[in-house]
């Protein structure tokens, strides 16, 4: 028997393997990178750094997909993830191939306020770091931006999850894309002119958005708020807390 034959054999045994287990033991998806595991299969996180297979599905809000393998871009610290962490202040993009390899592809993360991920963004001038949290700066590119309606459900997803999230204390800095009119959220119309005010996640800072005259007050978590007309750029005032944060070094 030739080379050629003997490859052609060995791969319609694995072919043939491949689907017997998927009848026997489920659907087998792709994955790279660690992840939580569903409640349904005995929960916590899957420490595979590395590309594997499981045989439940990855949900499309909290993966996104880097060539064949579902890549988890949630806040892995509220499935109990108890490694290296970084946190995080509002969405930002994350650039999949530093984290599990591949080839460069740039997905995005539309939490609001803190959260963290197991993985730092890479030098540049698109983050600035400031009390210790990653603040996205840079212009967002059109497809982040018409994107968001679609994955932004994930803060419906965690609000309800009880961990410790990052709080954080410092006011953003300038350029910070969670003060853009894009980023606050769905808006609520209210007062006679049509402005869109709408809640959003605590992110513990005060921003100044230069959108048309208004003074907006929000109550973070609370109901839509009333907007007065002033001579002045609107202001949105969030709360303060407490921020708590220990540095590590992780791979990259």
């Amino acid at each position: 028997m030739t080379l050629r034959w003997i490859l052609i054999v060995i791969s319609l045994v694995l072919v043939a393997s491949a689907a017997t287990a998927d009848k026997k033991y489920g659907k087998q998806v792709r994955f790279a990178g660690i992840h939580p595991i569903p409640k349904a299969e005995g929960g916590g996180i899957c420490y595979i750094e590395g590309p594997h297979v499981h045989i439940y599905a990855a949900n499309k809000i909290e993966y996104r997909t880097h060539g064949d393998d579902n890549v988890f871009v949630g806040d892995p610290v509220a499935y109990g993830w108890d490694g290296p962490k970084y946190t995080y202040k509002g969405p930002h993009p994350i650039h999949v191939e530093a984290v599990v390899g591949g080839d460069p592809d740039v997905e995005y993360c539309y939490l609001d306020g803190p959260h963290y991920h197991y993985f730092q963004p890479p030098e540049g001038p698109d983050f600035k770091v400031v009390g210790g949290a990653y603040f996205y700066v840079s212009e967002p590119p059109r497809v982040f931006i018409d994107t968001r309606p679609t994955y932004v459900g994930i803060n419906a997803v965690y609000r309800p999850i009880v961990y410790a999230r990052p709080v954080v204390e410092v006011e953003a800095p300038v350029g910070w894309v969670g003060a853009r009119v894009e980023f606050i959220g769905p808006g609520v119309a209210a007062g006679g002119r049509g402005v869109m005010v709408a809640p959003a996640a605590r992110v513990g800072a005060e921003v100044h958005i230069p959108v048309p005259s208004v003074h907006v007050g929000v109550e973070i978590g609370g109901p839509a708020v009333i907007v007065h007309e002033r001579p002045a750029p609107a202001v949105i005032v969030v709360p303060h807390g407490k921020y708590k944060h220990k540095k590590y070094k992780g791979r990259w």
